[in-house]
């Protein structure tokens, strides 16, 4: 948990360098649309999945990455999609669906129109040690060359628990860079959990550029917890040009839990349309 009291100010210690020119910042950005992370209005879709659609149409955005859904779902998930005229660069498929499901994942993502598939979350029991962090590189990188066959992409999703050192001081991130190649495990970069485990998000980016090829974007309040962008404390233009002048993808909006889901996403969005016009998302 981020301490109490923090600050702009005094945040930006933790993200060393962020001031100075860099490589992340050489190249002029690239242009993206605005996407959303699905998860962010989860309990709207379950309720009305046309009508939680429909409106994050309405408010802007333009791609969306899929947080999962029911099995023999993805038709009908498809043409609601297209309903509202909103892409699918990237869906999101449980560690334990890539294990034992990952024939019919593929038939989703190629469905619709994923280019990505990522993995979201490893539980508790799979990850205590080093030896289990490695039994899942394995597993990453078996998957990583079928999906690559098929045309399309393998990505980890972070959270806090992979900058966790070992006793060796390595962290499982750390491990995951080095057990796998660059070019068939990739990484969907969310940059609320990495500046909570202390991580520079930009630094994180300028770092791993042959890695990172998707970001969350959110944004860290006060308190520690999650804000909208904007809201908190986290330098969201910087990490924004840093990811556009890598190699990044598509970027997705994201609030795990927002007390007003469209209110979070609407704030979020008009958020990054008063960024500079070379950063800004195109709708």
């Amino acid at each position: 948990m981020a301490p109490p009291g923090i600050t702009r100010r005094s945040f930006l210690p933790i993200l060393a360098g962020l001031g100075l020119p860099g490589r992340a910042f050489a190249r002029s950005p690239a242009a993206w649309r605005p996407g959303l992370q699905l998860y962010t209005v989860r309990n709207l879709l379950g309720a009305d999945m046309t009508g939680a659609l429909r409106s994050v149409a309405e408010i802007g955005y333009r791609e969306v990455e899929l947080a999962g859904f029911a099995r023999g779902e993805a038709g009908v998930v498809h043409e609601r999609l297209k309903q509202h005229e909103l892409s699918v660069p990237s869906m999101h498929a449980s560690y334990g669906r890539l294990y034992a499901d990952f024939d019919e994942v593929l038939e989703e993502a190629h469905l619709l129109g994923a280019s990505f598939i990522v993995c979201p979350w490893i539980d508790v029991e799979q990850r205590r040690t080093a030896d289990d962090w490695m039994g899942v590189c394995r597993t990453l990188i078996k998957r990583a060359k079928a999906a690559r066959s098929h045309g399309i992409t393998l990505a980890y999703h972070n959270h806090d628990f992979e900058f966790t050192p070992f006793a060796s001081g390595a962290t499982p991130f750390d491990l995951m860079v080095r057990e796998t190649d660059a070019g068939d495990v990739k990484i969907e970069l969310d940059v609320y959990w990495a500046a909570r485990a202390g991580r520079d998000p930009v630094r994180c980016l300028e770092e791993n550029q042959d890695r990172i090829v998707l970001v969350h974007l959110k944004d860290m309040a006060a308190d520690g917890s999650i804000a909208d962008l904007g809201a908190g404390v986290l330098p969201v233009e910087q990490i924004i040009r840093a990811a556009l002048s890598d190699s990044v993808k598509h970027l997705f909006v994201e609030h795990d839990d927002p007390p007003d889901p469209l209110r979070s996403i609407a704030a979020s969005l008009q958020f990054l349309k008063r960024l500079p016009a070379d950063v800004r998302p195109q709708a």
